[in-house]
């Protein structure tokens, strides 16, 4: 059943973290248009092999955190600030989408979809945290276990759901971009929003609890 748990939960929490349009969906959706779906999905296996050691070393972290508690209160503490951080930059990023009347994604003149697909997904710095934090939040609950199989299915599970989102992206954006214009440029503004309400809920805990 913890394996079994393992892969649902990888699965889970890859396809909430990559769904939202962002910089590698965006990029996979425009190779598809430009080019042909082929080079998208030779760009998704080269993002998502990146994928699988980012959610390998966020849960391995989280473990160590997990037998640290010293350690993962300081995190948390560094994490709060994070948050308040990131609620300014998505607010930014709102305003600013709210000015582009159409999706812009710039795409480098290379010929190894699969090697600028991995590179593109190695400058990701917001999967490992992503993986290690909700792996400590399953774990809280006990419904995850950080054993090294579990780990390793996780990570498995975390790759697949992520390149199943790259597909839906590679093979349906065409149909679907008038809508993704007002989602790219309303979600900064929920996803700020989100970022607010952790950020002050963790201020609260950490100076009136």
């Amino acid at each position: 059943m913890a394996f079994f748990l393992a892969l649902v939960f990888g699965l889970v929490i890859s396809i909430i973290g990559i769904i939202i349009p962002g910089m590698l969906n965006m990029t996979i959706a425009k190779i598809s248009v430009k080019e042909n779906k082929h080079q998208a999905l030779q760009f998704a296996f080269g993002a998502v092999v990146v994928v699988f050691f980012q959610a390998f070393l966020g849960t391995y972290f989280a473990k160590f955190l997990d037998a640290h508690p010293v350690f993962s209160d300081g995190i948390k503490k560094i994490g709060t600030f994070i948050f308040i951080a990131l609620t300014v930059v998505f607010t930014i990023l709102g305003m600013r989408a709210h000015k582009q009347k159409t999706l812009t994604v710039q795409l480098e003149n290379k010929k190894n979809r699969f090697l600028f697909g991995m590179a593109l997904s190695a400058i990701n710095m917001l999967a490992i945290p992503w993986y290690a934090f909700t792996s400590l939040l399953v774990a809280s609950k006990e419904w995850f276990y950080y054993d090294i199989i579990s780990i390793l299915l996780f990570s498995v599970a975390a790759a697949l759901g992520t390149y199943v989102v790259f597909y839906w992206y590679a093979v349906f954006f065409k149909k679907i971009e008038h809508k993704l214009v007002f989602l790219v440029k309303n979600i900064n503004f929920l996803i700020a929003f989100l970022t607010g309400l952790v950020a002050i809920s963790s201020l609260y805990k950490m100076y009136f609890q």
